[in-house]
């Protein structure tokens, strides 16, 4: 059994109801997390894998078009960002220059664009600011029980992979809370 601590699952779907269209994007060098909510209903989520290319700046032109695509596709009122760490790492860097790049992109297209700490979407979706990605995830299942299928893989590398989706849906969750 799940222990809800700070909200009650029915307190989560009553502040999600009142909010508008939210992109949330869960950013990777790698690999991105999508999710789309709307009204507190979970309308679509995923990952999208961006392709390894020659250079880092075509990595980032690649994750661009995903993130125009996106906002041109499911037309958000806010879009919230998971922040990234700051760290002297190849990787890291990168993925900073991003997170930068999809705020500038929401910024133009003239989205309420919001930026949460890991430790902040944790606090708010478990209680717990050092809650585990495993226990976020419990509690985005707790909610949208269709996601059950992806909480647990005959793989590491999978499990992996939807923590990305996971994370986004957990930072969309977190923007219909605290704007309510």
């Amino acid at each position: 059994m799940i222990k809800m601590v700070g909200h009650s699952l029915a307190s989560l779907m009553n502040m999600a109801k009142r909010n508008s269209r939210i992109l949330a994007l869960d950013p990777g060098t790698k690999e991105m997390g999508i999710a789309l909510l709307d009204d507190g209903k979970l309308i679509y989520y995923g990952v999208k894998v961006i392709k390894n290319r020659k250079s880092p700046h075509e990595n980032l032109e690649e994750g661009r078009k995903t993130v125009l695509r996106l906002i041109k596709d499911f037309k958000p009122q806010v879009l919230v960002v998971e922040k990234a760490f700051f760290a002297n790492n190849r990787n890291i860097s990168l993925l900073n220059v991003f997170v930068d790049e999809i705020r500038a992109i929401g910024r133009r297209k003239k989205l309420r664009v919001i930026g949460y700490a890991p430790s902040t979407v944790k606090k708010y979706i478990c209680g717990n600011g050092r809650a585990s990605k495993k226990e976020v995830a419990r509690v985005v299942v707790a909610k949208y029980p269709e996601l059950k299928v992806y909480l647990t893989q005959d793989r590491a590398w999978k499990e992996r992979y939807h923590q990305n989706m996971f994370d986004a849906i957990a930072l969309g969750m977190t923007t219909g809370m605290r704007r309510s």
